[in-house]
């Protein structure tokens, strides 16, 4: 099947995973990649803990109104959303998923960014828990741009959507 994207949005280990299938995007397209908040280097002490947070929050799925009161920036739909996906999830399957993928070093994946791909890292403000840490990010890479956005969490999908519209490149009309 031929597919192509203009956009590829990956959030967390999503940006890990969309980094790993770059080299299999068309080489004649233009494809942007946004990473948001992406763990590119994690150790197997913060997997044990991520396990643990996420085999948690599967085990006892809370309410919507639980995350609305504790996320005040995320919407009714989002928190209705985090549930649903929570609620599909099994225990046994976040830890198996953690335990086969980590520990974890894709800071490499950005050495080879194809001519036509342009990545944009969208990082969370370190002091709101933010997964990626800028110094796994290389420098002078070629079609690698980085944002860090103060004051904003790991759900940066959830709490300034407009920062990923920001960056989505717009067809440009033609005059």
């Amino acid at each position: 099947m031929d597919m192509s994207y203009d956009v590829i949005i990956g959030h967390s280990l999503g940006g890990t995973v969309a980094l790993a299938l770059m080299p299999f995007l068309p080489k004649t397209k233009e494809t942007t990649i946004i990473l948001l908040d992406p763990g590119l280097e994690i150790t197997a002490e913060q997997a044990e803990m991520i396990s643990d947070i996420f085999t948690k929050e599967v085990a006892h799925v809370r309410t919507a109104d639980e995350y609305m009161a504790e996320n005040n920036a995320w919407s009714r739909r989002d928190c209705v959303l985090r549930v649903l996906g929570l609620s599909m999830c099994n225990p046994t399957d976040v830890e198996a998923t953690v335990r086969d993928n980590i520990p974890c070093s894709s800071s490499g994946l950005f050495k080879n960014i194809p001519p036509n791909v342009t990545i944009t890292v969208l990082a969370s403000d370190p002091k709101c828990g933010a997964a990626c840490r800028l110094e796994h990010i290389p420098r002078d890479v070629e079609r690698l741009n980085v944002r860090v956005l103060t004051s904003i969490g790991h759900w940066i999908q959830y709490e300034r959507p407009d920062a990923i519209m920001d960056v989505i490149p717009l067809p440009r009309a033609k005059l």
